[in-house]
């Protein structure tokens, strides 16, 4: 480009605005009174969303108890320098070979 940066924004301030922007806020405003009464609709799934949530809480606490009592009926004895590492890159890319 021939035209430095500053020329740029220069002429185009100097152009002034291509659109009548005096009346976007009241718009806006318009819009936002339009859908508020919308929102209120969803406070009725308020019980749905508060149940679902607790639900799920009981869901992943009893999996997850499931899985801490699982897990420590198998105590495994983990060395740095043992063979028979199974989350070991060379045992996970060699097949166990």
């Amino acid at each position: 480009m021939s035209h430095p940066l500053d020329d740029l924004i220069t002429g185009l301030r100097a152009q002034g605005p291509d659109r009548d922007l005096s009346q976007v806020e009241p718009a806006v405003w318009r819009v936002i009174a339009e859908r508020r009464p919308q929102r209120g609709s969803f406070g009725a799934f308020i019980p749905l969303r508060t149940a679902a949530i607790a639900m799920s809480l009981v869901v992943g606490v009893a999996v997850g108890g499931a899985s801490a009592v699982a897990a420590a009926a198998h105590p495994t004895e983990t060395s740095v320098f043992a063979v028979n590492t199974h989350l070991a890159p060379s045992t996970l890319l060699g097949g166990g070979h």
